[in-house]
């Protein structure tokens, strides 16, 4: 009967380490942002960035498809993101047009990353998805 223990004990072990993976889930990669008032969408990359992850804008789209170049293109969306509590991510976003500083959640299930910016009392939310 020992045997039938230890052979038992390894196999949950060994499903439980194989599924591990699975259950991991990561921010990094780039993110497909959905319209915003003037019909633009974005692909913003998260990496790492030392021990915390930043985004950068990488592509930006028109209402047709058609990529813009230029400002905000480039420029560092998500900035300082470290893990919280809850499972997800906090930390700085910059809006274009906004002079104020911007605190950022982010939340992940799946292939959606859920995003939560705050200017003082004003909150907005979108869901971006993921690219690749």
């Amino acid at each position: 009967m020992p045997f039938r223990f230890t052979f038992r004990a390894v196999l949950i072990i060994a499903v439980a380490l194989a599924a591990a993976p699975l259950r991991a889930q990561t921010a990094l990669g780039t993110w497909a942002s959905p319209p915003d008032g003037k019909g633009q969408t974005g692909h913003v990359v998260i990496r790492p960035c030392g021990a915390r992850l930043c985004g950068r804008l990488e592509r930006a789209f028109g209402p047709g498809g058609a990529e813009i170049t230029g400002d905000p293109v480039g420029q560092l969306v998500l900035r300082d993101m470290e893990p919280d509590t809850r499972g997800g991510y906090q930390g700085r976003l910059f809006v274009p047009g906004i002079p104020l500083p911007v605190t950022a959640q982010l939340h992940l299930t799946g292939n959606r990353l859920d995003v939560r910016g705050c200017a003082g009392p004003v909150c907005r939310s979108q869901t971006w998805t993921r690219v690749n």
